[in-house]
């Protein structure tokens, strides 16, 4: 029987027994989303640590980049949408219906990535999902609590090796077909890889687990388990990457593209816009996203300028950046705890104003740490969503030297990762009565759009009243605008990254480094960008058609809590809900 048959069988009798004894649609849609969650955690067991914290997968690993595994995750996304067909929506409660519909665009998402070599692409990014990169995510926050939890994660280290080999096959594989990743991103991830094996093991992100061992494990049960670990590492794991960055060094670097888009690979014009309707869940092309950005990039350069000049500002748009850097008030840093102390006190000021906004706030506990030094000077300031275990949301703020970080940009950071942004959103996912499957969906348009749709509402929270906090709200802004024209600028209109960075520098008020990390993120994130404005834009748009339609019944409060009372949704389907509520509302 054919391989493909063979895992769509299995898949389908995993899912089969349980939805058979259900008897109403109702209880078989809610088994399937039960059963489909679980299927995917087997799949995919890492994550489980990221959302549900300790669990009994936590000491697996699977080869994910394998055709056998990416045959499985086939399996289990035909098998549900089989399933959706024997459930009628019709019989369905709205918020059911939304399940339902939600199974299957995942499902019909997935198959459609599935069908196109992504990975071969990013297996070797310095981002997420490279391979140095969420090692050190995983070991973040993988659980050390007992000699248990360090004995998982022993046996989840021995598994590694077997999946670095898969990703130097798959590396393989993708440059005998034309699929290389860029040579810049391949060096930066080659420098992440090798920076995990120096030659004194205690220096490595590795050996974190060994050096913060919990008060509760006696000096005994440390000293066997620093001396089996330091065994493992030696014996195994750091011989695995030592292998994968020889590898990288001497066979694929020399190959990797020099080329920066998408469209200079075999099918990479495809591969784009299937990058970009997964990113903005829309059917905009890259033109129609490329003119909405230049158009947006016009508009908020007026209102950028206007607050540079509150600040007495009197040049350019390129010359911004120089001027905020020589402001010595921009740049008052000397440490890193001063930068994570500033953060706090934002947010203890935002904090009080929230209720005038909201009718619903998330229960959540809230903390912002440094991000780790072995990655903090290639990633973005990120937030880290709270698990049913009890582990806080968490905005990760990397912080490379303290005196180039600038107080102007803060606010409308913090509003975008912590409250009213990331955490208030996610946490307020996290507390609704959904199945698991939806507590923890992503779309990016719809998490990152209302991020920067929260960065908006720092008006009606007093952020911005100090000149400095204006223009780092409209830089940020003009960033995300800048986006929508540098990503589809390099994926499909064939620009070079000198000449992203350069429309980066010259329209958008962006320094120079902070510009080239941009542009490699595009790279090796292609459409992700994109997803910001175009969620926002949305969300803005929804909100002037209710102040419309509603006048003086319209409530901001109403309308933030229906906006996030399902959870992240597409579009298309965000669209459809708000529509329906405005219309309500009205009558």
């Amino acid at each position: 029987m054919p391989k493909r048959k063979v895992w769509t069988l299995i898949a389908a009798f995993a899912l089969a027994p349980g939805l058979c004894a259900a008897q109403t649609a109702s209880e078989r849609l809610e088994q399937l989303a039960v059963q489909s969650q679980e299927r995917a955690l087997d799949l995919f067991p890492v994550f489980e640590i990221f959302g549900r914290g300790p669990g009994p997968r936590q000491d697996r690993v699977e080869l994910s980049l394998s055709d056998e595994h990416r045959e499985r995750q086939r399996a289990l996304h035909r098998s549900i949408l089989a399933e959706l067909e024997r459930i009628p929506a019709a019989e369905l409660s709205p918020t059911e219906q939304i399940t339902h519909a939600l199974l299957g665009w995942r499902a019909r998402d997935a198959l459609e990535g599935l069908a196109h070599p992504f990975h071969q692409h990013s297996a070797f990014v310095h981002l997420s999902p490279g391979v140095a990169f969420f090692l050190v995510d995983v070991i973040g926050v993988q659980p050390f609590r007992n000699e248990a939890d360090y004995r998982a994660w022993f046996r989840r280290v021995q598994r590694y090796p077997a999946f670095l080999a898969s990703v130097e096959g798959v590396m393989r594989e993708g440059a005998a077909a034309g699929i290389t990743t860029p040579r810049v991103l391949v060096e930066r991830a080659l420098a992440q890889l090798e920076a995990l094996t120096p030659d004194d093991m205690t220096k490595s992100t590795l050996w974190r687990p060994i050096s913060r061992f919990p008060a509760s494990i006696d000096a005994e049960t440390r000293t066997r388990l620093e001396a089996d670990y330091r065994g493992i590492l030696s014996d195994e794991m750091f011989p695995a990457l030592r292998r994968l960055a020889l590898f990288v060094r001497s066979d694929y670097l020399p190959a990797a593209r020099t080329t920066d888009g998408f469209g200079a690979l075999p099918g990479g014009d495809t591969m784009y816009r299937i990058a970009l309707r997964n990113a903005t869940t829309t059917e905009l092309t890259p033109d129609e996203v490329h003119a909405l950005g230049l158009s947006e990039v016009k508009r908020i350069q007026a209102a950028f300028l206007a607050a540079a000049q509150k600040a007495n500002f009197k040049g350019k748009i390129s010359e911004a950046r120089a001027w905020l850097r020589s402001m010595p008030e921009n740049h008052p840093f000397t440490s890193n705890e001063q930068v994570i102390e500033q953060l706090k006190s934002i947010h203890a000021r935002i904090v009080p104003q929230l209720p005038a906004l909201f009718g619903r706030l998330p229960k959540a506990r809230f903390d912002i740490q440094l991000m780790d030094p072995a990655v903090a000077a290639t990633t973005p300031a990120r937030y880290l969503a709270p698990t049913d275990n009890g582990r806080p949301g968490i905005f990760l703020m990397p912080v490379v030297d303290p005196r180039d970080t600038s107080r102007a940009d803060l606010a409308a950071l913090l509003a975008h990762e912590g409250m009213p942004g990331h955490h208030l959103e996610t946490g307020i996912k996290f507390e609704s009565k959904v199945p698991e499957f939806r507590r923890r969906l992503w779309f990016t348009a719809f998490g990152e759009g209302w991020a920067l749709y929260a960065e908006s509402l720092g008006h009606e929270l007093g952020l911005y009243a100090e000149p400095l906090d204006l223009v780092g709200r409209y830089s940020g802004e003009l960033l995300r605008a800048c986006r929508l024209v540098a990503d589809t600028g390099l994926h499909a209109k064939a620009w070079t990254r000198v000449q992203a960075i350069r429309f980066l520098v010259e329209e958008c008020a962006q320094p120079e480094g902070l510009s080239t990390v941009e542009v490699l993120r595009y790279m090796a994130w292609p459409a992700q960008a994109l997803s910001y404005k175009i969620g926002e834009l949305t969300i803005l748009e929804l909100r002037a058609k209710a102040e419309q339609r509603l006048g003086a019944r319209f409530d901001v409060r109403d309308f933030h809590d229906a906006v996030l009372a399902e959870g992240h949704l597409p579009i298309s389907m965000l669209r459809q809900r708000m529509d329906a509520w405005i219309e309500t509302r009205a009558k």
